[in-house]
C-alpha cells in the first residue's frame, strides 16, 4: 500500500518524538488498533516483533559480511604466496606455471593462465577489452580461438599487463563469478608486482 504524504508526515513526527504516546496516552484510546484474528495488539509486543525481525536481518547481513571477509582472507593468502614464488621464478614460463599452480584449487576458478600470444591475444581481445586494461564478465566469443580452457557458458577475468605482451586470464564455470563490480583492490596490488617482475626479466 502506497504511503501518502500525510502519513509520511505523521511517521516523521513520531520518529522525532518517540515519547509522544507517553505524554498523550489518551490518543491510544482513539486509535483503531484491532486486527482480525488477533484482537487488540499490544504495542510493546508489536515493537518486539519488529526488533526481532530487524535483529534477524542484521544477523544475516553479518553472516554475509563474515563470508566475504573469509573469502578475502583466502584470496589475500593465495595472492601473497603466489607473489613470493613469482619473484623466485627465473623465466616467463616459470611464472606462468607458478600462477597456474597457485590458483589450481581456488573455489569458483576453473583455469588460470598467463597468455603469451601477442598477435592472437591482441586480435581476439581488442574488441573485448575495448582499450581498457581489464575485462570481467561473461566469456566473450572472441576468446575461443585464444584460450580453449575458458568455458563458453561461464565468466572470465582478463587483465592486460601494460608494457608486455601478456594477459593474465582467469576462468570460472559460474557465469556470475566474475563481474564488473567485483572488488579488485587485492588483484591490482598483485598485478603491480607481476608487472614489475615481468619487466625485470625482460
Amino acid at each position: 500500500m502506497k504511503q501518502t504524504d500525510q502519513e509520511q508526515q505523521v511517521c516523521d513526527y513520531l520518529k522525532r518524538n518517540p515519547d509522544f504516546f507517553q505524554h498523550h496516552p489518551y490518543v491510544l484510546l482513539e486509535l483503531e488498533l484491532f486486527s482480525k484474528g488477533q484482537g487488540l495488539p499490544n504495542l510493546a509486543l508489536q515493537q518486539l516483533r519488529l526488533l526481532r525481525k530487524q535483529n534477524q536481518t542484521l544477523k544475516q547481513q553479518l553472516s554475509g559480511m563474515a563470508k566475504i571477509a573469509h573469502s578475502n582472507e583466502q584470496i589475500f593468502k593465495t595472492l601473497s604466496d603466489c607473489q613470493r614464488q613469482i619473484w623466485q621464478a627465473s623465466s616467463l614460463t616459470e611464472i606462468s606455471k607458478v600462477i597456474q599452480t597457485a590458483f589450481a584449487n581456488t573455489p569458483n576458478i576453473s583455469a588460470t593462465e598467463l597468455l603469451f600470444q601477442p598477435e592472437q591475444v591482441t586480435q581476439a581481445l581488442n574488441t573485448t577489452l575495448e582499450d581498457k586494461a581489464q575485462y570481467l564478465g561473461r566469456t566473450p566469443k572472441q576468446l575461443d580461438s585464444v584460450w580453449e580452457k575458458a568455458p563458453s557458458t561461464g565468466s572470465v577475468a582478463l587483465y592486460q599487463l601494460e608494457d608486455s605482451d601478456a594477459v593474465l586470464a582467469f576462468a570460472s564455470d559460474n557465469p556470475a563469478h566474475f563481474c564488473p563490480n567485483n572488488d579488485d583492490l587485492l588483484m591490482q596490488e598483485f598485478l603491480a608486482g607481476l608487472k614489475l617482475r615481468i619487466a625485470a626479466l625482460g
